[in-house]
């Protein structure tokens, strides 16, 4: 299995998905702050005591409760300035609110764009935005090689397969000119791992592991306004090699030759079926 490859084709099928489906950018930035029940609701002004919010994190961003959205102007720790009248909504007909953060706009925008997805071994990017995928490396695991040794016949012909556990480590770059549009779409890339946890499991691979960094010892070679954040992925596949023996001469009939003092006797038994 060329797993490069494979995760070409997954993270452009990803792009896709989520370009088709814009409500599944919300939960990329989601958190439990971005929902709730106001204990009151005025004509521009909502106020939830349970939260504890950073002045002005959702400013720009959107209100919405009762089927109806508003514009949020500021926050404080526990108040919501909007672009509106919420008072008008009937809290009886509605419980929870949601918050959807200034940044969702511009990860929609963002992926809307052209985000070129390479598995050649790309140590730099050629275009911006770009996802990079190269092997970090590759180790046995579970056991040593040559311990899982199994033999079969099938027509006529005998098989040796030998198969070995193999972890590999793969780097999932993400570069852009923007630090927030690179964090946006590690944001993204980190979710819809997440999410495609099952497709994995359906390519044979376990013990799925995800990490990240900043660190790259090439951005000193880059231009200035070049970022970049590492996503790793670290999974175990098992690696099949099959060898194959002479083939096998069938048995056609046997002979039974029976010499005994006054008489021989000559008998062809056919094979079995």
């Amino acid at each position: 299995m060329i797993i490069e490859q494979k995760l070409q084709a997954w993270i452009q099928a990803g792009l896709a998905l989520y370009r088709a489906n814009p409500l599944m950018i919300e939960s990329v930035l989601f958190d439990a702050s971005q929902i709730g029940t106001p204990i009151f609701a005025g004509p521009t002004t909502v106020v939830d005591l349970e939260k504890y919010w950073l002045p002005d994190e959702y400013a720009g961003g959107m209100f919405r409760w009762g089927g109806q959205e508003f514009g949020i102007v500021s926050n404080t720790t526990q108040q919501l300035t909007l672009d509106g009248n919420a008072s008008l909504v009937d809290p009886l007909t509605t419980t929870y609110y949601q918050i959807v953060p200034p940044a969702i706009k511009g990860l929609t925008e963002l992926l809307q764009k052209k985000i070129s997805v390479s598995s050649t071994f790309n140590q730099v990017p050629t275009e911006m935005p770009m996802i990079t995928i190269r092997l970090e490396k590759d180790a046995q695991a579970d056991v040593y090689i040559g311990e899982s040794l199994k033999s079969s016949a099938s027509n006529g012909v005998e098989f040796d397969i030998r198969q070995q556990a193999i972890t590999g480590s793969y780097l999932l770059s993400v570069w852009a000119v923007n630090r927030e549009a690179v964090l946006w779409m590690y944001a993204w890339l980190m979710t819809y791992a997440l999410v495609s946890m099952p497709l994995f499991t359906s390519w044979g691979l376990y013990d799925v592991a995800f990490s990240g960094s900043d660190l790259d010892p090439a951005m000193q070679y880059l231009a200035e306004r070049t970022y970049v954040r590492h996503f790793l992925l670290t999974v175990t596949r098992t690696e099949r090699a099959v060898t194959t023996q002479q083939p096998i001469e069938w048995v056609s009939g046997l002979s039974l030759e029976i010499l005994a003092y006054y008489q021989r006797f000559a008998l062809t038994i056919p094979a079995m079926e």
